[in-house]
């Protein structure tokens, strides 16, 4: 993986760091990740997307240790002072004051209880919050709201937070989206090097629907050419381990990602990698990324169409073509359930 230049630097770094097959493991017991500890003024985003099911989010981590070569959310690094690059993933910035300003939010006036995501950003149940266990903090300020919160994440460690979340779920409060993208462990360790493996975040699927914990799986992205042959296959492997449903999104490579995506794929795949950057281009409308609301999802021309076409008759053949069912915003309450009433 290259080390970008950031485009607000006047000055332009280099830094080379070969971590295509660090597994999660190796790589939480090595010093190579940085944690800056941070203070923001608030947690809580609007999302002014059509292209999102969630009109808020939050994100607990800037910065993201599991490295998938393909994440959009690099791009958001750069206004931190860091590349897209390596530093998005060595650099990690650590929201401390997260849950007292999920508080905050949650006892404002103008909060109604609208559901909020989790990792709407980057992932919040990446190796660091084994060390700093912020995302649970918020998921238990959730449950003592009873604030409706969906989360997706590539990381088995949502496992750990079952007691948490069984409780939630037990409202309608809850929806875990795991995402998905091969079933082939190689590709795996390459693209997402850091992310759990593709086994155990069936097996989270499993465990999680075991407990009624309703999961669904994102399949994102599908890259034309290395990963859309695996559609039907990844359909069924997801339905049997639980999932209630399947979305899909395209890849789409905007700014620097591309310079990285491309430098990765001539590095570990040259002799796919021009078919693979042609075959993106053409879903892009010519080209690698296109951030035009809809089409950025879904893709454009013949190829994505044909795409398209794959996923909806493999989540039909699979069980998996019903929407999430909305959470409940009716149990809302802006103090917690152990508070005295006064009223009584």
């Amino acid at each position: 993986m290259v080390n970008t230049p950031n485009s607000f630097d006047k000055l332009n770094r280099e830094d080379f760091w070969d971590g295509s097959y660090f597994d999660e493991e190796f790589f939480t017991n090595t010093n190579q990740t940085s944690y800056t500890t941070i203070y923001p003024k608030t947690l809580v985003n609007k999302v002014d997307s059509p292209d999102t099911p969630s009109d808020w989010s939050m994100n607990p981590y800037q910065g993201c240790e599991h490295g998938c070569v393909y994440c959009y959310a690099r791009i958001t690094h750069e206004y931190w002072g860091y590349s897209e690059g390596t530093d998005f993933e060595k650099n990690i910035l650590i929201k401390e004051n997260a849950p007292e300003l999920l508080i905050k939010k949650l006892k404002s006036r103008s909060w109604t209880g609208q559901p909020i995501m989790l990792s709407g950003n980057t992932d919040c149940y990446q190796p660091a919050e084994q060390k700093f266990e912020i995302t649970r903090k918020l998921l238990q300020v959730c449950l003592d709201h009873n604030q409706p919160v969906g989360i997706i994440t590539k990381n088995a460690l949502v496992c750990r937070d079952i007691d948490i979340l069984e409780k939630l779920a037990a409202k309608n409060l809850v929806q875990v989206h795991v995402s998905i993208t091969t079933l082939d462990e190689e590709l795996r360790r390459t693209m997402e090097p850091r992310t759990s493996s593709t086994h155990k975040r069936l097996k989270t699927i499993e465990k999680l629907s075991a407990h009624n914990i309703p999961v669904h799986v994102m399949l994102a992205p599908i890259i034309p050419g290395l990963n859309s042959d695996e559609i039907f296959d990844i359909c069924e492997a997801v339905s049997k381990a639980g999932a209630k449903s399947l979305g899909h999104t395209m890849v789409r490579l905007n700014g620097a990602i591309a310079l990285l995506f491309e430098d990765w794929i001539q590095k570990t795949f040259p002799l796919k990698a021009t078919r693979v950057m042609n075959l993106i281009s053409t879903t892009q409308g010519g080209k690698l990324g296109n951030s035009t609301f809809g089409e950025r999802v879904r893709g454009v021309g013949t190829m994505a169409v044909s795409i398209n076409e794959q996923v909806r008759l493999a989540k039909k053949k699979n069980g998996l073509a019903l929407k999430p069912k909305p959470l409940n915003t009716a149990v809302y309450q802006s103090a917690p359930s152990t508070q005295l009433n006064l009223f009584v």
